[in-house]
Formats: structure tokens, sequence, C-alpha cells
């Protein structure tokens, strides 16, 4: 758990070092393209995994493995999707007033860093962790209260979506 919980620094340090200068308006595209791409790799990803599983006829023990592979693969065929249609529909770069640029970009940048170290840490949880290939009993407090602290966005905003969709059933 210790590695696991070093890997998602990295990744969300990569995660600054690469946006944080890439200004507002591009960050803004990427967080919601990145945002809904996990959001669909969390909510698809499962069942997309299980039907691989069972299309190959693989044994039970081996499910985690499709339910991780799945919610990465939605997620990386729908940020590839997303992307491209972000792309064309905003063919001109929104240019914002230098301070506002200034501010905003990195702080964006940050936020961006924020949600895929978000989505990584819940597939990872959702993965290998709750299967037991990694024990949560083997982690110190520091390590345990990180990972809880990069689970929170990514699971804030899926419990918000689903509350969401369970609030326009409740209407109809």
């Amino acid at each position: 758990m210790l590695y696991l919980c070093i890997l998602m620094f990295a990744v969300l340090f990569a995660g600054i070092a690469m946006t944080v200068g890439e200004g507002l308006w591009s960050n803004t595209v990427a967080f919601l393209g990145i945002w809904l791409s996990s959001m669909l790799g969390l909510f698809f990803g499962p069942s997309v995994g299980l039907i691989i599983q069972e299309q190959l006829d693989k044994e039970v023990d081996f499910t985690w493995y499709f339910i991780f592979v799945g919610m990465w693969a939605v997620f990386a065929v729908a940020v590839l999707v997303i992307r491209v249609m972000f792309d064309r529909i905003s063919r001109i770069r929104v240019r914002f007033i230098p301070q506002l640029e200034a501010v905003g970009g990195p702080l964006m940048g940050i936020l961006v860093a924020v949600v895929f170290t978000s989505f990584c840490t819940v597939t990872l949880f959702r993965g290998p962790i709750n299967a037991g290939a990694w024990k949560k009993s083997d982690a110190s407090g520091w390590v345990e209260s990180s990972f809880q602290y990069m689970l929170t966005p990514m699971m804030s905003i899926a419990n918000a979506w689903d509350e969401g969709d369970r609030l326009s059933d409740l209407k109809k």
C-alpha cells in the first residue's frame, strides 16, 4: 500500500506539472473531458469488464482484473471521443483577461490533476484493493488517510451524480 500511495502522489505531481502552464481554457476543456470520462468509466466500466470476462469464460478469481481493465478502457475511449468532440466544437481558444488567466489556469490545472488522481485511486480501490490483492490492513495511518483524501473528490462527484440520477427518477 505504501508504494501505491507513492504512485498516487507521483501521478498527482505529474498531473500538476503537465497542466499548470496550459492556460485556463485548455485546462477547463481537459477537466470537463476527464470528469465526464471518469464518470463513464466508473459507472459503465465494471459492466464492460464483466461482459468481457463472460465472453472469455474466465474464472471468478479474475473478476477484479476485468473490472479494473473495463473502467480504464471505458475511460480511455471516452477521453479520446470527448477530446476530439471538444476540439471540433471549440476550434477557437477563448482568451481571458491576463490576471484571470494567470490565476485561473494553474488552479484549473491543479483541479484536473486532483480529479485524475482521484479517478486512479478509485479504480485501485474498486479493483485490486477490494479484491484483496493488496491488503488495507498493512497500511500505516498516514497511507490510509492519504488514500481517503485522494478518494474523496471522485467519490463526492460520483455520489452527487448518482444522487441526481435518483432524484430525477423520483420526479417521474
